[in-house]
């Protein structure tokens, strides 16, 4: 779409932009369906698909539909970073640059209306339960931890199978879950789903090619680009949704998260004993 972009008119650029950036959404959708998304219309689509290369809408779609199902195989995605990166002369600026895009990816995608949803939620919720399973899992601790800091009662769960259940049990009514879910929806996830919404507790759902599976039946779904075909980690999305809906809820109640944070200070030393670092800062 990059190589392409100029070539099209700015309606098929619109809906190519919208293609690259939410691939998930259109695996599900028709022509008309994906016109009907970027304001434009199945003509339009079907225009864009072939100025990308493809004989028409159906062939594209089933082209990211192989994208997607091969995200999926761990080895297959190495497999393709790997490939990425040979062809640079310098690794990490390959990384680097991917990371950029992504983060622009992200921006311009970011449905602002889910995330003043998933804002509020959080800063009205009494409690905070943090969920991801293997990386995800060090997103959630990550957001746990931050919300903690800033006074919110938090709490994280990475687990699975049937300690799941007793983590489950405490869920209470207008708490809010936030779930770390890139790619897969492992059963845990649609049973913490389920839960959730059967005690009355609002669900916020950062993923990657969920969104339209999960949307009616959560509170908001932040979704983060496609990132296993470059060579962008899959965490670096999550990281910064985390992050930001962290000074988010801190924006919102100032005073206490400062008040918080003192307190972590306080702590701190209190624990030590003594100075934090072993090599102080000079006063002077």
């Amino acid at each position: 779409m990059a190589a392409l972009a100029d070539a099209m008119s700015t309606s098929e650029r619109m809906v190519a932009e919208f293609m690259a950036d939410h691939p998930e959404v259109v695996v599900s959708c028709s022509a008309s369906e994906l016109g009907a998304r970027t304001g434009t219309s199945d003509a339009t689509v079907v225009r864009a698909a072939k100025a990308l290369g493809y004989r028409g809408f159906r062939e594209l779609k089933r082209s990211m539909l192989g994208v997607l199902t091969r995200q999926r195989d761990l080895a297959a995605t190495m497999d393709d970073r790997l490939a990425r990166v040979s062809t640079a002369d310098n690794q990490v600026a390959r990384v680097l640059d991917d990371t950029i895009g992504l983060l622009g990816q992200l921006r311009r995608g970011l449905d602002t209306e889910s995330w003043q949803r998933a804002v509020d939620a959080l800063i009205a919720a009494p409690a905070v339960l943090t969920y991801g399973i293997g990386p995800a899992a060090g997103l959630a601790d990550y957001l746990c931890l931050s919300l903690t800091r800033i006074g919110v009662r938090a709490r994280g769960a990475g687990t699975t199978g049937f300690r799941l259940a007793d983590e489950l049990l405490t869920l209470r009514e207008d708490e809010v879950v936030v779930v770390f879910a890139p790619i897969r929806q492992f059963r845990e996830i649609s049973v913490l789903v389920e839960h959730a919404g059967a005690v009355g507790a609002k669900v916020v759902v950062i993923t990657e090619s969920l969104g339209m599976s999960l949307a009616p039946k959560v509170h908001a779904v932040l979704s983060t680009p496609q990132s296993t075909t470059t060579a962008a980690s899959e965490v670096t999305a999550g990281l910064v949704l985390a992050h930001a809906l962290t000074l988010s809820v801190a924006a919102a109640t100032h005073d206490t998260a400062v008040d918080a944070l003192r307190l972590v200070n306080q702590l701190r030393a209190n624990v030590v004993g003594a100075e934090l670092d072993v090599t102080p800062l000079p006063t002077d």
